[in-house]
């Protein structure tokens, strides 16, 4: 019943998802020039090159995958009896109750892009091509946690499975559609930090619009 209840939530929230990106992608589009769309490009292909040709980086994401967890579980506060990451079962963190929150953290929170994410935009304009490198860095580790994601809902996890792959995957989705113009802030130029609420809104208020005219389209129809 449970995953039922939920899967029900995942239906509108996935459509929202979808408008929501419609909106941002152009918006964001924008804001990049070719060379950085490049670097971004460059950045993706490099985590599959070292994916493909070196090896495959189980131990580092398993780390800040089972750390996402434990954080968010000690903000719930919740008690903490275990944590152990080892080669041949991966990773765990034993705790007396969990909940969405804590079981969709690690999926919906890209951990490594928040720790480059901080010293990047404290040091912002400091490096002349620092943003270049920024944008790279920030592919490359977000392709990472969108590989490593992946296999986790293709596998069925436990931490997907108790509220159901489709409210999982819609609240993961949506998480990550409001992380990225933060995370993308210290490589673009034209983004200023303070500037981020003007933005947010005016995407939010093109969501709005956009679902309104495609009310009105499928109204025009009946």
């Amino acid at each position: 019943m449970r995953v039922f209840l939920y899967s029900l939530l995942g239906i509108p929230l996935l459509i929202i998802d979808g408008v929501l990106l419609y909106v941002l992608t152009p918006r964001l589009a924008e804001c990049l020039t070719p060379a950085q769309g490049l670097v971004l490009l460059g950045g993706g292909l490099g985590y599959v090159a070292v994916r493909l040709l070196v090896r495959k980086p189980e131990r580092m994401y398993l780390w800040g995958h089972e750390l996402t967890h434990l954080v968010v579980a000690k903000l719930f506060l919740r008690e903490v009896h275990g944590f152990h990451i080892t080669s041949r079962s991966g990773g765990k963190v034993v705790i007396n109750r969990t909940n969405v929150a804590i079981d969709l953290a690690p999926y919906a929170v890209p951990l490594y892009n928040v720790l480059v994410f901080i010293p990047a935009t404290m040091l912002r304009g400091s490096y002349p091509h620092g943003a270049d490198a920024y944008l790279g860095a920030a592919s490359f580790l977000f392709t990472m946690h969108l590989h490593f994601s992946a296999e986790g809902f293709i596998d069925g996890q436990p931490d997907v499975k108790r509220s159901g792959r489709l409210f999982s995957a819609a609240s993961v989705l949506f998480a990550w559609i409001l992380f990225l113009t933060v995370l993308a802030t210290p490589g673009i130029q034209r983004i200023e930090m303070s500037g981020l609420p003007k933005f947010y809104r005016e995407w939010i208020f093109a969501g709005v619009d956009a679902v309104h005219r495609l009310l009105m389209y499928g109204r025009a129809l009946l």
